[in-house]
C-alpha cells in the first residue's frame, strides 16, 4: 500500500475558496493546530467551518475568523472566541442556526455512516420558534415517532475534515492519546477527503490494533504536527498566559 504520509502544502492544497471544512477538537484541544496556521497562512475563504465549537481566542481556530475566511459557521454556539463573537456581532459570520452538542455530534455521526439524518427530540418547541433563526430557509421539520416530537436533523458532511491525533502509521491508523480523541473519529469519517495531524509518525504494526482510534481506511493524508514535547510546551505556555495554569 502506498504511504499517505505527505507535505503539509501538499494535503492542503485541496482546501479552496468555498470549502466547506470540519475541523476535529474540543475548544482547542485534539485540534490540528499546524494545518489551522497553514491554513491562515494561504488566506482561502468563504469556508464554511463545521466544528463543535468555535475555538479558543487568540489561538487556533479563531486565527480563522480573525482573518475573515470563514462565512459560514456550523456549530453549538460562537461565544468561546473573542474573534468568533466578533465577526458574528459584525454580521461577517453566517450562523443559520446553532444545535445542542448531543445534536451537533449525531449529525456528523450520520454523515459519518452514511445516514440521511438523525430524529431529535431535544430542543422541540424552543428551538423551532417563529423567528429564532431567521437566516433558515424553511421551519425546522418535526415528525411525530410514537407519540414524541422530534426535529428532523439532517447529516453534516465535509468536503475536507483535519482532524489531530498522536501518532500515526503509513497507512493512515490513527492512536490518540489522552482525552483528544473528542470528535475526530466522527469528522474523520464524515468527510469526503480527510487530513490526519499527529505528532509522532510510526512504522505499520507499532500501534497496538487495540488502540488504532481511526483506522485508516478513513485517512486520505497524513501530515507532520509538533512532536508531543514541543506540543506540551506550546499548550502549557498558552494556559500559563490565559491565567489557567500557575508555573508553581
Amino acid at each position: 500500500m502506498e504511504s499517505k504520509i505527505v507535505n503539509l502544502n501538499d494535503a492542503l492544497n485541496i482546501v479552496k475558496d468555498g470549502t466547506r471544512l470540519m475541523l476535529g477538537g474540543f475548544i482547542d484541544v485534539g485540534s490540528p493546530i499546524v494545518c489551522i496556521e497553514k491554513l491562515v497562512e494561504m488566506g482561502v475563504k468563504d469556508l464554511t467551518l463545521i466544528a463543535v465549537t468555535p475555538g479558543m481566542s487568540d489561538f487556533g481556530k479563531s486565527m480563522l475568523y480573525k482573518n475573515r475566511q470563514v462565512k459560514e459557521l456550523i456549530s453549538t454556539h460562537v461565544g468561546t472566541s473573542v474573534q468568533s463573537t466578533e465577526a458574528y456581532l459584525a454580521d461577517e459570520l453566517i450562523v443559520k442556526e446553532f444545535f445542542p452538542m448531543g445534536t451537533w455530534i449525531e449529525k456528523v455521526r450520520a454523515g459519518a455512516v452514511g445516514l440521511g439524518g438523525v430524529l431529535v427530540p431535544v430542543g422541540v418547541g424552543i428551538l423551532d420558534q417563529e423567528g429564532l433563526f431567521p437566516e433558515l430557509d424553511k421551519p425546522k421539520e418535526v415528525i411525530d415517532v410514537n407519540g414524541v416530537k422530534c426535529f428532523v436533523e439532517p447529516a453534516l458532511t465535509a468536503d475536507v475534515s483535519i482532524i489531530k491525533g498522536w501518532r500515526a502509521d503509513p497507512f493512515g491508523n490513527i492512536q490518540f492519546r489522552g482525552t483528544s480523541m473528542n470528535d475526530n473519529l466522527e469528522i474523520a469519517m464524515a468527510g469526503k477527503f480527510t487530513i490526519a495531524e499527529v505528532n509522532e509518525i510510526v512504522e505499520v504494526g507499532e500501534i497496538p490494533p487495540e488502540q488504532v482510534g481511526i483506522p485508516g481506511v478513513f485517512i486520505n493524508a497524513v501530515v507532520k504536527s509538533h512532536d508531543t514535547d514541543a506540543q506540551d510546551d506550546l499548550y502549557r505556555a498558552l494556559w500559563l498566559s490565559k491565567g489557567k495554569l500557575t508555573k508553581e
